[in-house]
C-alpha cells in the first residue's frame, strides 16, 4: 500500500506508451480500459482504506535532483481523496458513453488521466507543476486531432494563451520560494512543507499569493479571466470539454486549498472577502450570459463557470462548514456537469445541431435520455435529496454565518441558475417534436448503464451525505484551525 498512489499516476502513462508504440486501433481500446479499470480499482482500494483521522496517507517521496530540492512528493487527505476518485472512475465511465477507435485518441486520454492525477497527488511545487503543464497538452492535441470544428484550433490556442501566462507567473513565483527558502534555512526545497514555513514579508507574500491567484482564476475562469471559456468549450470535442469542466477546473480549487492556503494564509485572509465577492459576481454574470445563449454547449460552459464562481466563494469565506461544501460541491459539479456536456455531445452527433432553438421534443423521442437528463439538471439547480442541494447547502451556511449581504446574493444568484436551466430544458427537451429532433434515437443500454449509475451517485450521496462528508471533515477541519482560525486570533 505504501505505493499504491505512485501505481496510480504511472500506470495510465506507461499504458499510454505501450498503445501509442504497439498497438493498433483495435488492441488501443481494449489496453486502455483494462488500464483505466485497474487503475478505478486501486484508487477505490486506497479509498476505502483511507482513514479520514489519518491526515496525510500514501505519501511517497523520491529525490529527484537533491542538489535543488526537487523531489517526487505525493499523498492523500480529506481534500484530494475525491478528486482522484473522480477521475480514476470517470475515465472507463467514458468507454461506455464514446465511440471512438483510433489509438492515439485512447494513448492520449491515458496521458490526460495521468497529469490530473498527477497533479491532485503533489506535495511539491515543482512537480504539481510539471502535472499542471502535462494535463494541459494532452487536451490540446485531443481538440486538435480529433475536433471537428473549423473554429477548434484558434479556440484552443486561445485557451494556451491564457494558460501559459497564468502559468508562466507561477513559475516564477515557485522558483522564487524555493530560492527564499535556501535563504532563510541553507537548502533549496519545494515541498509543501517546508514552504509553510517560510518568513514572508507583508509584501512579498501578497505578490506570491496573487502570482498563484491569476493562474488558478485563469483556469477555473472567474470573471473577467474567462475570455476563452466560450469557444474552448464550444468547439471541443465531447471528451475534451467534458475533461475541462469535471475535471481541469476542479484542479485550480484543490491547487488553492492545497498550496495557497497553507502558504500564504496571511494573505488568504485579508483578501478572502474580495475573492467571495468575486466569485458571487461569477456566479450571477455567467448566469445571466447562460440565459442568452441558444448553444446548448456554450450554455453549459457558463452555466458550469457559475457554479465555480460559488465553490470559490465557499472556498474563501473562512468558514469550515462552507469550505467542507466546496469540496462536496466540487463532486457534485463533477458529476453533473461533466454528464451533461457528453449528453449534449450525444446531441449533436445524432442531429447534428445544439441549437437549442432548432431542438425540442427529445423527451417523447428518447425519455430515458429525457429522464437521465432531468436528473442531473435537477441536481445541478439543488433540487433536495441530490448531491447538489447538500453541497449548495452547506456553503450558503458558511456564506451567511460569514457575511449576511453574501448569502443573500449568492441564494439569489442561485435561484437564477435554476431559470435558465429549467428554461433550456423545456425547450430542448420538453416543448413538441420539431424537424430536426425527429430524428433523435434512444441511446445506447450500455450509455443507459452508464448514466444510470451518475444518477445513483447523485441521490445516494444526496440523500445520506454523512459518510461521505466523514472523509473530508477532518482535513478541513485541521486547515481551518491551522492557518484560518489561529491567524484570525492573532489579528485580534
Amino acid at each position: 500500500m505504501s505505493n499504491i498512489l505512485t501505481w496510480i499516476i504511472f500506470i495510465p502513462f506507461l499504458s499510454g506508451l505501450f498503445i501509442a508504440l504497439f498497438c493498433n486501433n483495435f488492441w488501443s481500446r481494449i489496453v486502455a480500459f483494462g488500464a483505466s479499470i485497474f487503475v478505478a480499482v486501486l484508487t477505490v482500494v486506497m479509498t476505502l482504506s483511507f482513514d479520514p483521522a489519518g491526515g496525510m496517507q500514501f505519501v511517497d517521496i523520491i529525490s529527484l535532483v537533491p542538489m535543488y530540492g526537487i523531489t517526487y512528493m505525493v499523498g492523500v487527505d480529506g481534500i484530494n481523496i475525491y478528486l482522484l476518485l473522480i477521475v480514476a472512475l470517470f475515465i472507463p465511465f467514458l468507454f461506455f458513453v464514446i465511440r471512438r477507435d483510433e489509438r492515439g485518441f485512447w494513448a492520449n486520454l491515458l496521458f490526460i488521466e495521468s497529469g490530473f492525477l498527477a497533479v491532485c497527488s503533489s506535495l511539491d511545487l515543482i512537480f504539481f507543476y510539471a502535472g499542471w503543464e502535462m494535463m494541459l497538452l494532452p487536451i490540446f492535441v485531443m481538440v486538435g486531432l480529433y475536433g471537428k470544428s473549423a473554429k477548434r484550433a484558434k479556440a484552443m490556442l486561445d485557451m494556451m494563451y491564457y494558460a501559459i501566462f497564468g502559468s508562466m507567473i507561477m513559475l516564477g513565483a515557485i522558483i522564487y520560494l524555493g530560492v527564499l527558502h535556501f535563504e532563510q534555512f541553507g537548502f533549496y526545497s519545494f515541498a509543501l512543507n517546508d514552504l509553510a514555513n517560510l518568513n514572508l514579508s507583508v509584501m512579498t507574500e501578497r505578490i506570491l499569493f496573487f502570482s498563484f491567484m491569476i493562474a488558478f482564476v485563469i483556469k477555473l475562469p472567474l470573471f473577467p479571466f474567462h475570455m476563452w471559456l466560450s469557444r474552448a468549450y464550444t468547439y471541443s470535442p465531447s471528451v475534451a470539454t467534458f475533461m475541462l469542466s469535471a475535471i481541469a477546473s476542479k484542479v485550480a480549487i484543490f491547487a488553492i486549498l492545497r498550496f495557497v492556503l497553507p502558504i500564504f494564509s496571511l494573505s488568504f485572509i485579508e483578501f478572502s472577502s474580495y475573492f467571495v465577492a468575486l466569485g458571487i459576481f461569477s456566479m450571477i454574470y455567467f448566469g445571466i450570459i447562460a440565459l442568452r445563449c441558444d448553444d446548448f454547449k456554450t450554455l453549459l460552459a457558463f452555466a458550469s463557470a457559475s457554479h465555480l464562481g460559488l465553490i470559490l466563494a465557499g472556498v474563501f469565506s473562512l468558514d469550515s462548514i462552507a469550505m467542507s461544501g466546496a469540496i462536496y460541491q466540487i463532486i457534485a459539479h463533477a458529476l453533473t456537469s461533466g454528464a451533461m456536456f457528453l449528453m449534449v455531445g450525444i446531441i449533436s452527433a445524432q442531429l447534428g445541431t445544439r441549437k437549442i432553438s432548432q431542438l425540442g421534443g427529445i423527451a417523447r423521442k428518447a425519455p430515458v435520455f429525457a429522464t437521465l437528463f432531468a436528473i442531473m439538471m435537477l441536481s445541478s439547480v439543488g433540487l433536495p435529496t441530490t448531491i447538489g442541494f447538500v453541497a449548495e447547502l452547506l456553503i450558503l451556511v458558511g456564506l451567511f454565518k460569514t457575511n449576511l449581504v453574501y448569502g443573500i446574493i449568492a441564494t439569489t444568484s442561485i435561484v437564477v441558475g435554476a431559470v435558465y436551466m429549467f428554461v433550456v430544458f423545456r425547450k430542448a427537451i420538453l416543448q413538441s417534436v420539431g424537424v430536426v429532433s425527429d430524428k433523435f434515437k434512444e441511446i445506447r443500454a450500455a450509455q443507459m448503464i452508464a448514466f444510470g449509475l451518475v444518477a445513483v451517485i447523485i441521490f445516494v450521496m444526496g440523500l445520506y451525505p454523512k459518510p461521505f462528508l466523514n472523509l473530508v471533515d477532518n482535513t478541513v477541519q485541521s486547515h481551518y484551525e491551522k492557518y484560518i482560525k489561529s491567524n484570525l486570533k492573532g489579528q485580534e
